[in-house]
């Protein structure tokens, strides 16, 4: 009897393949993916190698993602298979099979379906693993010397994860059966998404919450705040979008069928009526080939921005090598350039290019060519800006040949958009901009920084004094600090930099060090990691995308054949039906991705935000 049900349960599998191939494909992916993210996890080499930590973090973060979407879209996709299998089950059931019988089918089914993606897919992953590993180091700018290593602590936790996800799908199916009627097994493939009722209530609450996901991303004040709206707006468009395919186009469909001139000409008679019934029958489909589409693109071109981003961002922080700073400088004391050098000349360093001078800063807000403290119950956050004082005397150490200025003047400079203003008001004081700079030694120019920086050059240290007194910033909005910048070149410029941080750290109070190769590759490890997990989410989810556009289009199919048969039969020619049946084809098509695109070009509003 048990090798009854076996041979059942594969011949269905194998007269089902046109539904479970694509299934058993999106297995295999899944668990390749999740099999390489742990096994890389748990390298060896990974956990050896500097940074380690932060690439740990963040593959952990894809081996969640990929499992919770895994979990979902194979729950999703094998509610398509039953779908059209449910007819299949029914007959069974009708010739006097029993229920219990069809469900030990159904678990044989499932268990060849769970091994059959489990085995491929760890296979797959062992094989291309290591192809994997290196595209992760070349992206980390790391030693391709380093190996993929096979790890059993990953093989078991991918079975583990991907039986689990199999016995919750097991148990869905054999529910689902086990409730219905035979009828309803008879039926099933017919019955659309049940979308029907308050079909103008659903249309107003999708556009209300597409249009509150758009307000809240384009109302968001500052980047900080936008990390704390994304999972409202994120489920404010999955609504939105849902209720959008399934009520608010067919509520514009049926406002075209109460248009007579438009509505009762033969061509769009048929499609108009065809794209309203395709539209109740497949909101859910369409909805999820819009979301996926638009997460694919968006996760795609948010990871891809942030690793090209990486040279534009470190040249804004550092404009030189080396950035070292200090509250104070205690009697006895070597200088910053005292200390430098010394340090250089026993490192056999040469120290290129340099600038030092005492910076006055305050976390402040410009608005109106008037400079103020930030206060965070007056200013929203985007508004908060870097004020910078300094004295002539230093710049004209950074820059020879530099204009004196008069009491009442002061040279400007932004690291964005230049001012273009004649006059500069701190609180009550008032000074004339001698000449706006166009650019600075310490500090870069880029239009794309969310915070902008802003240099004042005060003839004396008593005007920059007196600013201070006018705006009478709080303790944590205002600080001074003497600073040096800096080039070095030179064999051993490793263990200068070591050295000369270490002094700074035990000698020098509120002592501070950066340094661009430094920053660089750590922001390697950060920006490398998530440009790699993007790649592998997208590969994932673009496989989704394709199997819901493959299932969504062979259903279709199906029912399409019905109805052309039926528009045979009332007279339609061949032709009249090839083009109604095309125009509704692109149509369920393009729609879908015509809304993702407009999703995408919002969400890289957000997206720059970050950036």
């Amino acid at each position: 009897m048990n090798c009854l049900y076996c041979k059942l349960a594969v011949t269905n599998l194998k007269n089902n393949r046109q539904f479970y191939l694509p299934y058993i494909l999106a297995g295999i992916v899944s668990a390749m993916m999740f099999y390489i993210m742990r096994a890389i996890q748990g390298s060896k080499a990974i956990a050896a190698m500097r940074g380690a930590d932060t690439v740990y973090l963040i593959l952990t973060m894809g081996l969640v993602i990929v499992a919770l979407c895994t979990g979902i879209f194979l729950f999703y996709t094998n509610s398509f298979v039953m779908k059209r299998r449910k007819k299949e089950l029914g007959v069974y059931n009708i010739l006097g099979m029993e229920k219990k019988h069809i469900a030990k089918v159904l678990i044989l089914e499932s268990m060849l379906l769970t091994t059959a993606g489990l085995v491929a897919g760890i296979v797959f992953g062992i094989v291309l693993g290591k192809l994997f590993f290196l595209v992760l180091l070349k992206l980390l700018h790391l030693d391709s010397g380093l190996t993929f290593q096979f790890l059993t602590e990953a093989l078991m936790q991918t079975g583990i994860c991907f039986i689990v996800i199999g016995v919750f799908i097991l148990f869905y199916n054999l529910f689902s059966v086990m409730k219905a009627k035979p009828v309803e097994l008879l039926y099933a493939a017919h019955k659309g998404d049940n979308y029907h009722s308050f079909v103008w209530v659903k249309a107003f609450l999708g556009i209300i919450c597409i249009g509150g996901a758009y307000t809240l991303i384009f109302t968001t004040p500052s980047p900080i705040d936008i990390i704390g709206r994304v999972f409202p707006i994120a489920l404010l468009i999955l609504f939105g979008t849902l209720f959008f395919f399934s009520s608010c186009s067919v509520v514009l469909l049926q406002a075209l069928k109460k248009n007579d001139r438009y509505y009762y000409k033969p061509q769009n008679f048929i499609s108009v009526s065809g794209l309203i019934y395709r539209l109740k029958q497949n909101a859910k489909g369409l909805s999820n080939i819009c979301i996926l589409s638009t997460v694919v693109m968006v996760i795609a071109t948010t990871t891809l921005a942030l690793y090209v981003g990486q040279k534009e961002m470190l040249s804004f922080r550092f404009p030189m090598e080396t950035k070292i700073s200090v509250s104070d400088i205690a009697d006895g004391q070597p200088t910053l350039p005292q200390l430098v050098h010394q340090t250089a000349e026993q490192y056999d360093v040469t120290i290129s290019r340099e600038a030092d001078y005492k910076v006055t800063y305050i976390s402040g807000v410009y608005k109106d060519n008037t400079v103020s403290v930030y206060q965070p119950d007056i200013y929203p956050p985007d508004m908060t800006c870097g004020i910078y004082l300094i004295t002539w005397e230093d710049y004209s150490r950074m820059e020879e040949g530099a204009e004196p200025l008069e009491a009442d003047e002061v040279f400007a400079f932004s690291s964005s958009k230049d001012l273009g203003v004649s006059e500069i008001s701190f609180g009550n004081l008032k000074y004339r901009v001698k000449t706006e700079l166009s650019e600075l030694v310490i500090q870069s120019k880029s239009a794309l920084s969310s915070e902008t920086h802003y240099f004042f050059i005060c003839p004396t240290q008593k005007e920059i004094d007196n600013i201070i007194t006018e705006l009478s910033p709080a303790e944590n909005k205002f600080s001074r600090t003497y600073s040096m910048m800096f080039d070095a070149e030179g064999k051993q410029e490793t263990d200068f930099n070591a050295a000369l941080q270490n002094q700074l750290y035990l000698g020098y109070a509120g002592a501070k060090f950066e340094n661009a190769e430094t920053k660089k590759q750590s922001d390697n490890y950060t920006y490398g990691g998530f440009l790699f997990i993007g790649l592998l989410l997208s590969l994932l989810f673009m496989v989704f995308l394709t199997l819901v556009i493959y299932y969504k289009q062979i259903t279709e199919g199906y029912s399409d054949r019905y109805n052309f048969e039926v528009m045979q039969k009332v007279g339609l020619d061949r032709n009249e039906i090839s083009a109604i049946v095309h125009k509704e084809i692109r149509t369920m098509f393009f729609f879908p991705l015509f809304m993702a695109v407009i999703h995408l070009a919002v969400s890289l509003y957000a997206v720059a935000m970050l950036l």
